[in-house]
């Protein structure tokens, strides 16, 4: 074995992370299952998969609470963080220590140094960030790993597991690069996480239904659609209440799309453990909440992770629903890989003034371009601290300040907020 020196430190831990990247576009899952098998890792305990374009991290969340009242230790993983890394990786709601992250990647470090020597080929980051996730929930002796994709499905790296569930929260436009151009060709990639006798269960737009019902059937996958099981749903500022099999049900998550993440919750959950009480399930579905998922910082201050089409079709329908009437500013920033000219179209049905802004992000459009697309009148900002401070100072108490358009931005924009607020 070659000798590696120890890292000075956990941020240099991290760095190294984060420099080490794939050579091509992943065409197999071949590299991280052989990587499995050379670390001899087991997974003895039940897996629930999570793929879909949006509501993947609240129904973790959501089930993870589940899982905790019910007694099981439960492992978390999820992509991408809100505010830091440690967030990827969790059991009984407790982040990954620092300690533990230097100690998994020091291992790690020696381990890909040895396979990029044999095989010629670097583990990129994601497939690491997965194995150490992977080595410490066996460390930890969970009960229950609830698993969340990180793009895609077929050729994601965490479809390397075997799963005791699949479950696809709905199917939108983002990633087209990687995923296709038709949501045919996206639900693909996403029922790619399903198996053969393996349960799957989707709250799917009843548009895709037949494409699904016909897939499930030429693979043998029991399928459950949970999205017309749902209804009565009603927003409240601080709550969602809906019918799931005409039963009323409350949870603490706001916005129209957390009544099917939770009936995807409750449906999984009655799966895997049908003698659940009623009791636990109202319990937890009205502890659970989740940073920059349609988020009061404050009274009159949004902060909401829609990143993509979908997500902003959602958050301007929960917005609709719930403020008809009030005059509603955006602070808004996308990377522009995304279908940002779309996005703004439908946010225009809801802004009266926007706070265009950039980030510190390869991927980071240019602060200009919002301001050819929309028709609203609008304010520009190089600097996204400026952006936010001035949009707090000028916010009446009559008026909505919603941030939006990006979870890299969010997860900057909220610690900032909370300072903003405090202050």
């Amino acid at each position: 074995m070659h000798n590696y020196n120890m890292f000075k430190d956990y941020d240099e831990a991290l760095l190294w992370l984060y420099e080490q990247k794939k050579k091509q576009r992943r065409e197999n899952l071949f590299r991280i299952e052989h990587c499995i098998k050379l670390l001899d890792i087991k997974i003895p305990y039940k897996v629930i998969h999570i793929a879909g374009t949006n509501g993947k991290g609240s129904t973790a969340s959501l089930l993870n609470q589940m899982l905790m009242l019910k007694g099981k230790r439960v492992g978390m993983f999820v992509s991408p963080y809100v505010i830091s890394f440690q967030e990827r990786i969790e059991v009984n709601k407790e982040y990954i220590s620092k300690d533990n992250i230097l100690k998994y990647l020091e291992r790690l470090r020696e381990f890909a140094g040895e396979y990029q020597r044999i095989n010629e080929d670097t583990i990129p980051f994601f497939e690491l960030t997965f194995l150490m996730a992977l080595l410490y929930f066996e460390d930890c002796k969970i009960d229950v790993l609830v698993l969340e994709c990180g793009l895609g499905g077929l050729l994601d790296a965490t479809n390397a597991v075997k799963k005791d569930v699949s479950v696809i929260t709905n199917i939108g436009y983002d990633h087209m690069a990687q995923l296709g151009n038709t949501l045919e060709e996206i639900s693909l990639h996403k029922l790619g996480i399903t198996r053969k006798n393996i349960p799957c269960f989707t709250t799917v737009d009843e548009a895709l239904i037949p494409f699904f019902k016909a897939y499930a059937k030429e693979n043998g996958v029991p399928m459950y659609f949970v999205g017309p099981e749902i209804s009565n749903i009603q927003v409240k500022p601080h709550s969602t209440c809906f019918c799931w099999k005409n039963e009323s049900y409350e949870t603490r998550l706001c916005g129209l799309f957390q009544a099917y993440n939770a009936g995807l919750a409750l449906a999984v959950m009655l799966h895997l453990y049908p003698d659940t009480s009623r009791k636990l399930l109202d319990q937890a579905l009205k502890m659970v909440d989740w940073p920059g998922r349609f988020e009061f910082v404050k009274k009159n201050i949004i902060l909401d992770g829609a990143h993509n089409l979908p997500g902003i079709e959602a958050l301007c329908q929960s917005l609709k629903l719930l403020y008809p009437k009030k005059r509603i500013k955006v602070v808004f920033t996308a990377l522009r890989d995304k279908a940002v000219e779309r996005m703004l179209e439908k946010l225009d049905e809801v802004a009266e003034l926007y706070y265009f802004t950039t980030i510190l992000d390869a991927r980071a459009s240019n602060v200009e371009d919002f301001s050819q697309i929309t028709k609203k009148p609008y304010k520009l900002y190089s600097e996204y601290k400026a952006a936010i401070k001035e949009s707090i100072r000028d916010l009446k108490e009559s008026e909505l300040l919603v941030v939006t358009g990006s979870l890299h931005f969010i997860s900057e924009a909220r610690m900032l907020l909370l300072e903003e607020i405090k202050s």
